[in-house]
C-alpha cells in the first residue's frame, strides 16, 4: 500500500520530532514499554493503528465525517441493509467501568432499532450475566425513549424497538472452546421457544471472538463482515496489501488512516487517553480478578476444611476402632497366658507322676529281684535236703 503520508524513517527520529515539545517528549518517555514500542512501530510504517480501541476505532468510523463505514460495519454483522442516523449517549447505560471495555458504541439504526457494540479486551470479565443485563439496560433505555416520543396520548409496546446487543472479544472467554474447534467467530442469539411458538422478541445478540477469527481460514472469504474483521486485526504493515488484495474497498480507508500521521503529536495525544482509560480499566479489572480468587480460595479452603473434617472424623473412628481390638488382643493374650500356666501346671503334674511311677517300677523290681532270691535259697535248701 502507498501513500503520501510522512512517516519517520527510524525510532530516533521521532524521539527528535517530540524533543521539540517537551510536555509530549515526557507522555512518551513515560509509556508502557509495550505500548512504546507499539506507537513507534506505527510512526515508522511498521504497524497500523490499534482499531479496537476507542478512539482510533472511531476515527475510523466517525460517522459524522464517513457514516457509510459503520453503516457498512454493521450492515455485514447483522445480515441485513441498515444506516446509522443516530449516536445516542452512553452515560446512562450499564457501564460500572469493572469490564474493561476497550470500545463502546450506542447508535439508531434507520428502521429505529437501537445497537450497543462493546469490543472487550479480555472476555473473562465480561461474561454471559454481564452481557443480559446490557441488553436488558439498553432495551429499558428504549421503551423510555419509545414512552417519551409517543405523538398520541396512548403508549403502546409495540412502538418500543429491537435492540442489538454486539460484543467483540480481543481475547475470548473459555466457553468459546469448543467453538474454536470448530473455526466459529460469530454467533447470533435470540429468544427462543422449543414449541412451535415463534414470536418476534425485541433482543438480539451478536458475539464476535477476533482471537478465534484470526486462527481460522478465512483467506478466501471475501464477504464484508471478512473485510472488516481483517481490518480491525491485521497488525503489521507488511500484511495491508493482502488485505487490500481480498478486500480492495479497503483501500481508500488505509490511505485515509496513514495520512492522519500528518499530526504526529494529536496521535500522541489519543495514544496516552487510550491507555489512561485501559489503566483505570486494568486496575478494577486486577481488583475484581483478585476478588475472585479470593472467593475461589473461600470457596476451596471450606471445601478442603469439610475434607478434613470428615478424614479426621474417620481416623478417629478407625483409632477407636484400633484401640477395641487392642483391647480384644490384649484379653486373648492374658488368656492365652493362663492357659499357658494350667498347661505348665499340667506338665509339672505329669512330671510328678512319672517320677512316681518309676520310683514303683524300681520298687517292684527290687521285689521281683528280692523274690527271684528267695526262689532261688528255696530250691537250693530242698535241693540239699532231700
Amino acid at each position: 500500500m502507498k501513500s503520501n503520508a510522512y512517516f519517520f524513517a527510524s525510532e530516533q527520529d521521532v524521539y527528535n520530532y517530540f524533543g521539540n515539545y517537551p510536555g509530549k517528549s515526557r507522555t512518551l518517555e513515560n509509556m508502557h514499554a509495550h505500548w512504546k514500542q507499539r506507537l513507534l512501530d506505527y510512526m515508522t510504517g511498521k504497524k497500523t493503528l490499534p482499531f479496537t480501541y476507542d478512539p482510533f476505532f472511531k476515527m475510523v468510523f466517525n460517522p459524522d465525517r464517513n457514516p457509510e463505514r459503520l453503516s457498512s460495519f454493521l450492515s455485514s454483522i447483522l445480515g441485513k441493509e441498515v444506516q446509522v442516523i443516530d449516536i445516542l449517549p452512553v452515560e446512562h447505560t450499564l457501564h460500572d467501568g469493572n469490564s474493561l471495555v476497550i470500545m463502546d458504541l450506542l447508535v439508531r439504526l434507520n428502521d429505529g432499532s437501537r445497537a450497543n457494540v462493546e469490543i472487550q479486551k479480555y472476555g473473562a470479565a465480561f461474561p454471559s450475566q454481564r452481557m443480559s443485563c446490557y441488553s436488558a439496560d439498553s432495551l429499558m433505555q428504549e421503551y423510555e425513549w419509545a414512552k417519551a416520543h409517543t405523538k398520541d396520548a396512548t403508549f403502546d409496546y409495540r412502538n418500543v424497538n429491537k435492540v442489538y446487543t454486539i460484543v467483540i472479544y480481543e481475547t475470548s472467554p473459555s466457553e468459546y472452546t469448543e467453538a474454536a474447534q470448530y473455526g466459529e467467530y460469530i454467533h447470533h442469539g435470540m429468544v427462543r421457544f422449543p414449541s412451535h411458538l415463534s414470536l418476534d422478541m425485541l433482543q438480539e445478540y451478536f458475539i464476535i471472538n477476533l482471537d478465534i477469527f484470526n486462527n481460522t481460514d478465512y483467506t478466501r472469504d471475501r464477504s464484508i463482515l471478512c473485510g472488516w474483521l481483517r481490518f480491525l486485526t491485521t497488525e503489521n504493515m507488511a500484511d495491508v496489501d493482502a488485505v487490500i488484495s481480498a478486500h480492495p474497498w479497503l483501500r481508500e480507508i488505509y490511505e485515509d488512516v496513514a495520512n492522519y500521521m500528518r499530526d504526529p503529536k494529536e496521535v500522541l495525544g489519543m495514544w496516552s487517553k487510550t491507555l489512561q482509560e485501559l489503566d483505570k480499566g486494568a486496575v478494577q479489572l486486577y481488583w475484581d480478578q483478585l476478588h475472585e480468587q479470593i472467593k475461589d480460595a473461600e470457596v476451596k479452603y471450606a471445601a478442603l476444611n469439610a475434607v478434613l473434617e470428615e478424614t479426621s472424623a474417620t481416623l478417629q473412628e478407625k483409632k477407636a476402632a484400633l484401640q477395641e481390638s487392642e483391647a480384644a488382643l490384649q484379653e486373648k493374650d492374658i488368656a492365652l497366658q493362663e492357659k499357658d500356666v494350667a498347661l505348665q501346671e499340667k506338665d509339672v503334674a505329669l512330671q510328678e507322676k512319672d517320677v512316681a511311677l518309676q520310683e514303683k517300677d524300681v520298687a517292684l523290681q527290687e521285689r521281683d529281684s528280692e523274690i527271684a532270691r528267695l526262689k532261688s535259697e528255696l530250691f537250693a535248701y530242698k535241693k540239699n535236703n532231700s
